[in-house]
């Protein structure tokens, strides 16, 4: 008995002095802190935009600090090179109004920051896919039953190149107003095979109890955004870290993955991602609720109800 009560004396004292071991770890805050990108190029001629700020604490509950003072240009492999300027206030840096990607392009976004640092970041302009239908429901039924619950129930079909695996976003605007902003309410998908060259999705919009919250007879306009594996990869895990990593059985968090590279090969990359996306849209009225977008043959839409 004495025995038994030495030995668990000792194992006590084993784990307590384990238990108490110090781990230093540098966190993204103070001199630690990263730089942070967020920005792309497309295959629409606009202002492109490329966002430059700082990691903060945690619990630093104010937005982060912009990085000013840095020389940003896009470039691609056909020698086609694009300088950013500084907005002055935000940490947006902004292309001249008339730029646009070229799909098959190669784009390679390249940041020096006002201590020397240098940071690169390639991505390719995947060629786009194409709408084929946009079909639309208006209805408080599920599968026959009243949900007690009115909707728009879209459903899309669109063009696939053969043995791509391709990736996708979709965005949705009702009145020139983006009804997903956030990347837990786009719709976005991988299709892992060749299926007959043809692409489907389905979405709820504008979900509500009461029939006057939705708004009737809206211009709609959809947009089928073709991504990278790599953006792709980047938006999964993203979406990972952020909204399903929750509950008592959520696994342990993890490192977002990144295109933002330090050219120092000795310091750490930045954080978030510079991408190259191409784009189908396609925009219609609704009126009286009634209007269906593109013409859908009436097999293609009982293959969709079904």
């Amino acid at each position: 008995m004495k025995n038994n009560i030495l030995t668990i004396g000792i194992l006590s004292a084993v784990l307590g002095t384990a238990c108490t071991e110090k781990i230093d770890i540098d966190l993204n805050e103070g001199e630690n802190n990263r730089l942070v990108v967020e920005g792309y190029i497309s295959t629409d001629t606009m202002q492109h935009s490329v966002r430059l700020t700082r990691s903060t604490s945690y619990f630093y509950n104010q937005p982060s600090a912009p990085e000013e003072g840095a020389i940003v240009t896009i470039s691609d492999n056909e020698g086609n090179h694009f300088p950013l300027t500084y907005d002055g206030k935000t940490g947006n840096y902004l292309t001249s109004p008339d730029v646009f990607g070229v799909p098959g392009h190669t784009y390679t976004l390249n940041i020096k920051l006002k201590d020397g640092s240098e940071y690169e970041a390639v991505d390719e302009l995947i060629e786009p896919n194409f709408f084929d239908t946009v079909y639309y429901e208006y209805t408080n039924l599920q599968y026959g039953v009243d949900i007690g619950a009115y909707y728009y129930w879209f459903y899309t079909t669109f063009t696939e190149k053969e043995f791509f695996d391709d990736k996708y976003l979709i965005y949705y605007y009702f009145n020139d107003s983006l009804w997903n902003p956030t990347f837990d309410d786009v719709l976005y998908a991988s299709t892992a095979s060749y299926m007959d060259g043809c692409g489907h999705f389905e979405d709820v919009l504008f979900s509500a109890e009461h029939e006057d919250s939705i708004p009737h007879n809206p211009h709609v306009r959809c947009d089928l955004v073709t991504i990278s594996t790599g953006y792709y990869n980047f938006v999964t895990q993203l979406y990972s870290e952020t909204v399903t990593q929750t509950g008592l059985f959520a696994g342990p968090p993890a490192n977002i993955c990144t295109n933002i590279i330090n050219k120092d090969k000795e310091k750490p990359n930045g954080l978030g991602y510079f991408s190259a996306r191409s784009y189908d849209k396609y925009e219609f009225d609704i009126k009286n609720d009634m209007k269906d977008g593109k013409p859908m043959k009436d097999w293609q839409k009982n293959d969709l109800k079904n």
